[in-house]
């Protein structure tokens, strides 16, 4: 391996993360990709393999650097998806990079795969516990968690049209009413009759 393959390699990979995120794998050009390296496209097909293979390690990767910053407790849902909310505020290109690959890429990533199975472990036990509601599978919810913290990004724009001018720029306000909405989506539901006891 020549002397600055490292270094090569570091420019690929940034190279590569902007035209993923920009552009998806269908989109994605490697002479592009190659040309901002500053390299050839032949050290693309060395370093990485396939097109697809290095689209999957720059999706994994990315996962991987999302997830490690972000404490998890099955016990605080909300706070999860508040870190994560701020994290993809700060690295848009990753929430890009993930909605692209569920586009895309109809198969699992392994690295990405033991991350999930670790949450999806912690919240099996809450919801054993009674902590959070097990009326839901704990895949499905953890699912229905990131969908509410994309749901603004994946939402239509005609819908967007509706919403109040620089309220989503402001970020704080979007950001409660997410950590709001998983509260609500995570709560164990009341026994029968205890709603209408608080009434009286």
């Amino acid at each position: 391996m020549p002397p600055d393959a490292t270094e090569t390699k570091r420019r690929l990979m940034r190279a590569a993360v902007d035209e993923f995120a920009a552009y998806g794998l269908a989109g994605a050009r490697i002479d592009r990709i190659a040309e901002a390296a500053a390299a050839n496209k032949r050290s693309i097909y060395m370093h990485f393999g396939t097109k697809e293979e290095l689209f999957d390690k720059v999706v994994a990767d990315s996962m991987l650097k999302l997830a490690q910053p972000v404490s998890f407790n099955a016990d605080d849902v909300p706070g999860y998806a508040g870190e994560l909310f701020d994290r993809l505020e700060r690295w848009p290109h990753i929430r890009r990079l993930y909605l692209w690959a569920g586009l895309e890429r109809n198969q699992p990533i392994d690295a990405e795969v033991q991350q999930y199975r670790t949450r999806v472990s912690a919240f099996e036990a809450a919801q054993e516990a009674g902590r959070i509601r097990a009326d839901i599978p704990a895949a499905e919810l953890m699912a229905m968690v990131i969908a509410l913290v994309i749901s603004w990004d994946t939402a239509a724009w005609s819908l967007k049209a509706l919403q109040p001018e620089n309220r989503r720029e402001t970020g704080t306000d979007h950001r409660a009413a997410v950590t709001a909405a998983v509260s609500a989506l995570v709560q164990p539901p009341r026994p029968p009759g205890v709603e209408d006891r608080d009434r009286r």
